[in-house]
């Protein structure tokens, strides 16, 4: 009885952990698409729940968001002190091990927001509103001083030599496979996400990612996103095609996977199970928190 409790208590946790990540990676992508107030609201309901205590990520982006959207006369008037706040917060962060590890791995978002501050500090200047200027000041010289400026970061473009061959956006050229599977990714826009969800009634990245590829070309390929990584045929960033496949890492594994929708403009859109909306199509360069994270592109079809 003891041996069967302990399993229980095991699973629970695993399955606590794995809801641990997915709420993580939705306030990312939520902060990514400006819904500031969303974040802001779902952060706060993770501070109250105590399986969430282990990470500093959810006052992280209770003080990323009330920076942003501090910057809103009405929202400041009723929250006079989150200026305040924000910098209390970013100070306790950087005084511990976790918190600079936090902050280090989340550099792109605070060098974006420094930017919006700065231009801020411009609007408070022009309109005289001096004790807002000093508090905004305050926190880029004291906080944010050493944080580099975006322009500043590592390049995201890809290199010239890297660039996608123009041929291979073009839609005539594809083969049968690519065709259907790209057809058949797309009539599924909209499905909700379904953790371990491998089905139209809801996926997870690898579920739909396995379905398309054994409905559409009778193609079976492994189940776990790390797994479709390894057995998959590598291949460079310039020779990605429609219908190959991305992934994405979370530290060092493999944690998502996508299907390349098209490569027009020298850019990539894939379409995904995305945890926060589902089956949707995302441009890869535009948003901070994809192009952050490409671990690399693989394909299971011959051409």
């Amino acid at each position: 009885m003891r041996i069967v409790l302990a399993l229980i208590l095991i699973f629970l946790t695993l399955d606590s952990a794995k809801t641990q990540v997915l709420a993580f990676d939705e306030l990312e992508m939520r902060y990514d698409q400006g819904h500031y107030k969303n974040v802001y609201r779902k952060a706060r309901r993770l501070l109250d729940k105590p399986q969430y205590d282990f990470s500093y990520l959810p006052e992280y982006y209770i003080a990323l968001t009330k920076l942003q959207l501090a910057q809103n006369d009405v929202w400041l008037k009723r929250h006079k002190y989150a200026i305040v706040e924000a910098k209390r917060t970013f100070e306790e962060l950087q005084s511990t091990h976790e918190g600079r590890d936090l902050l280090k791995s989340h550099e792109y978002e605070i060098s974006s927001l420094k930017n919006d501050l700065r231009i801020w500090l411009g609007e408070l200047k022009l309109q005289g509103k001096k004790e807002q200027f000093e508090l905004v000041n305050n926190i880029l010289n004291d906080v944010f001083d050493d944080v580099p400026n975006v322009m500043d970061l590592p390049e995201d473009r890809i290199d010239p030599d890297e660039q996608i061959q123009v041929e291979t956006s073009n839609s005539s050229i594809r083969s049968d496979n690519r065709t259907k599977v790209l057809e058949g990714a797309e009539k599924l826009l909209g499905v909700p996400y379904k953790w371990a969800g491998n089905d139209p009634s809801g996926f997870d990245c690898s579920g739909f990612t396995c379905y398309v590829f054994e409905n559409q070309v009778g193609k079976k390929i492994d189940r776990r996103a790390a797994d479709q990584y390894k057995s998959s045929t590598k291949i460079k960033r310039k020779h990605v095609k429609p219908g190959d496949l991305i992934f994405f890492k979370n530290g060092s594994s493999i944690s998502h996977v996508g299907i390349v929708f098209s490569t027009n403009n020298n850019s990539i859109q894939m379409i995904h199970a995305s945890t926060s909306v589902g089956i949707s199509i995302v441009d890869i360069y535009q948003s901070s928190y994809w192009k952050q994270r490409i671990a690399g592109f693989g394909t299971y079809l011959d051409d």
